[in-house]
Formats: C-alpha cells, structure tokens, sequence
C-alpha cells in the first residue's frame, strides 16, 4: 500500500513538474455515451503504448446506467462521482483487463482521495466512486501495474 501511494505522489509530482507529458489530454467534454442519453466527461491520454480513457459521470447518472443494466449496485454513500477508467493496448487495440490499478483525486482545495479501482469484466474497465463535492479543477492520478511494468497518466477535470 506504501508502495501505491509513493506511486501516486510520484505521478503527482511529475504532472506537475512536466504537465506537456504526464498530462496530454483531449478533452471531449459531456456528451451522449454510445446507445443513450447519458452524460460523461471523457478524457484520453497516450501513455508507453496504453490508451488510458478516464470517463466522469455524476452519481446519478451512473444510477440509471446501472438501472438499465438491471444491476443492484448502489454508489457509495459519502460520494458524488464515478470515475471509470478504460485501459487499451495501443498496439493490440484490446483492454487490458489484468491491471491493479489505483487513483488519486486531488481536490480544488488540494484534499486528496486514493482508491483503488475495481475492475469491469462486463464492461471491460476498472471504476470507483469518488467525492466531487466542491465546483473548480480537480486532479485524476491513476498508477496502474500490469505485470512487473507500472505507469502513470492524469488529466484534470473542471466540476462546473
């Protein structure tokens, strides 16, 4: 556990010190998903041949994805926010499904969340829930570890 959150201020430091690299992002704003009406905020980075695609969507929203996926989970009480996030070899063009992979979210308040996130087989990702209480930017720091290989990739998000 030590080990993840030294990863994660590590990748925090970086972002900041060469945000060009760490933070590369297209920001694709809200939008409808493929097959309905739900809004997310979707953010991509390129990192050492992985496409990490972070996807945002407020608790609420996530609800009635998981209502019309007839799933019973509930979000976690004390949180506003899903964060999903889909991990593809660039190469292979195939998820990569056999990561640890951790988060952490800085608020605009500079608080901190770390998590680790749960993996999607059904939905070929890795998500948790996440407190996105205040507006302003917050920052999205992932570490990930697939076989003895961990990286790093964070994008900002601005809660309106």
């Amino acid at each position: 556990m030590k080990k993840w959150i030294l990863v994660l201020i590590t990748a925090a430091a970086a972002s900041l010190a060469i945000p060009s690299m760490t933070l590369a992002q297209h920001a694709h704003g809200q939008g409808a998903a493929a097959g309905g009406g739900m809004k997310m905020d979707t953010r991509e980075v390129l990192v050492e041949g992985v496409k990490v695609v972070f996807q945002i969507m407020t608790n609420a929203e996530h609800q009635k994805m998981l209502t019309d996926m007839k799933s019973k989970e509930e979000p976690e009480k004390g949180t506003t926010h899903n964060v999903t996030v889909v991990l593809t070899d660039e190469k292979t063009k195939k998820e990569i499904m056999d990561a640890q992979v951790k988060m952490k979210l800085i608020d605009p308040k500079g608080a901190d969340q770390v998590k680790s996130l749960r993996v999607s087989e059904a939905m070929k990702s890795y998500d948790n829930y996440f407190n996105l209480a205040d507006k302003g930017q917050y920052q999205l720091l992932v570490a990930f570890k697939v076989g003895e290989q961990t990286r790093n990739a964070g994008v900002y998000y601005d809660r309106k």
